[in-house]
């Protein structure tokens, strides 16, 4: 915390608001238009998938250990002033995906902590549904897991039978997602810094 400058802050001020603003606006439009399966299985993949990238980008131009984190909870706080209300879910969410990610960049910030962290960010996507169904309205895991199955069977054209597959395949796409999000961000983050000297 004592290396951070007033620019570091500054920089997490300003990735923060603009994850929150993701988060908000088009969180909200996608929640409108979309079918209620696609919450799970595409507006939080989305969703999750740009805010890894706008996050891990904004690690470039603040460096600092705990960055990354601090940016979550920006978003976090903003997404308090959500038009849809105060839900705890995808706070949750949002702080869970940036302790991943910090976690990942804890060692170093490489390419390849840039794509772990993002795919353990998006990764969370799944479990999360479990977990906060289970906190906030008390329902077990075979609830949650036959829900999710025929959800994703629906989305994916899978057979029913076919569950832990049609897991696994919701896992895959999170963890592409996520490394994908997390190496446009290296990418991206670095040709800037590059452009502007730092």
């Amino acid at each position: 915390m004592s290396s951070y400058t007033v620019r570091s802050w500054v920089t997490i001020g300003l990735f923060g608001a603009l994850w929150g603003a993701v988060e908000i606006v088009l969180g909200s439009y996608l929640h409108l238009i979309l079918p209620p399966q696609a919450d799970t299985f595409l507006i939080g993949v989305l969703l999750g998938g740009i805010g890894v990238a706008v996050a891990l980008t904004g690690r470039h131009f603040a460096p600092d250990r705990g960055s990354v984190f601090f940016i979550s909870v920006v978003t976090a706080l903003l997404k308090l002033l959500s038009p849809g209300g105060i839900k705890i879910g995808p706070l949750v969410a949002i702080l869970a995906e940036g302790v991943l990610m910090e976690a990942a960049l804890w060692v170093a910030s490489t390419r390849w902590t840039f794509v772990l962290g993002g795919a353990l960010a998006i990764a969370w996507n799944l479990p999360h549904k479990f977990i906060m169904m289970r906190l906030l309205f008390g329902k077990g895991f075979t609830q949650v897991f036959t829900k999710m199955v025929q959800d994703g069977s629906q989305t994916l054209g899978l057979d029913v039978s076919a569950a832990w597959l049609i897991l696994a395949v919701l896992l895959l796409i999170r963890l592409i997602v996520g490394a994908i999000s997390g190496w446009s961000a290296w990418k991206l983050g670095g040709a800037v810094a590059r452009r502007l000297g730092r």
